[in-house]
């Protein structure tokens, strides 16, 4: 079943989205204000101990599952966090993926050898560009984690590298969104997929664990 005939519920599985992310933000704020050392920690460690927050806190109008490391035998590869929705327990192709990347290299777009070769991309935004992630949902979810340097820089670097990437058409590139209103990272970007050309949505949130 393609994604896309859920057109005209699409704010469905944002409104989903934001409440997952509005979750994982208030998460990300405990473990700061409890003084969380994210410097000896990878990407896969930071986001565990922001989906164990996250994950105890509930939606019952939106509710969903969280799964981490969600193994996708079919495609034979691995997401970050799937978002479990209604909808996907009938088609799975409907939960919502969300990516999470260390932000001071460039795997939030790609890899540098895919960078310079057509079709080669393997992580990040490119996953979700060619399809290999989420191939068939209008929308999908990127976090970037800072560890070390300036936030807005690396957010800026993200943007200009995307304007001058060759392997993705971009309709909008990184612009400013509320989440909730205390926290001012979160961005929204379109793009077209390489795959078949429909536009896709991707919602960006940069934490700073500097």
């Amino acid at each position: 079943m393609d994604a896309s005939i859920f057109k005209n519920s699409i704010g469905t599985h944002l409104n989903y989205l934001k409440i997952a992310y509005g979750f994982l933000i208030e998460a990300y704020q405990e473990l700061v204000n409890l003084g969380y050392d994210a410097s000896l920690n990878n990407e896969n460690k930071i986001r565990d101990d922001l989906v164990k927050i996250a994950k105890k806190k509930k939606n019952y109008k939106f509710p969903f599952r969280w799964i981490t490391e969600f193994h996708d035998i079919e495609e034979k590869n691995r997401i970050d966090i799937d978002l479990a929705i209604p909808c996907s327990l009938i088609d799975d192709s409907h939960a919502i993926k969300i990516e999470c990347k260390k932000i001071g290299e460039d795997k939030y777009i790609d890899t540098k050898k895919s960078f310079s070769r057509k079709r080669g991309s393997t992580n990040g935004i490119m996953s979700f560009i060619t399809g290999k992630y989420s191939p068939n949902m209008p929308l999908a979810g990127m976090i970037g984690f800072v560890k070390k340097g300036n936030i807005q820089i690396k957010i800026e670097n993200i943007k200009k590298r995307i304007n001058i990437h060759s392997d993705i058409i971009t309709i909008q590139n990184l612009l400013k969104i509320k989440i909730i209103d205390n926290f001012e990272y979160s961005y929204h970007s379109k793009h077209k997929r390489s795959n078949n050309f429909r536009e896709l949505d991707i919602y960006h949130l940069f934490f700073d664990f500097t």
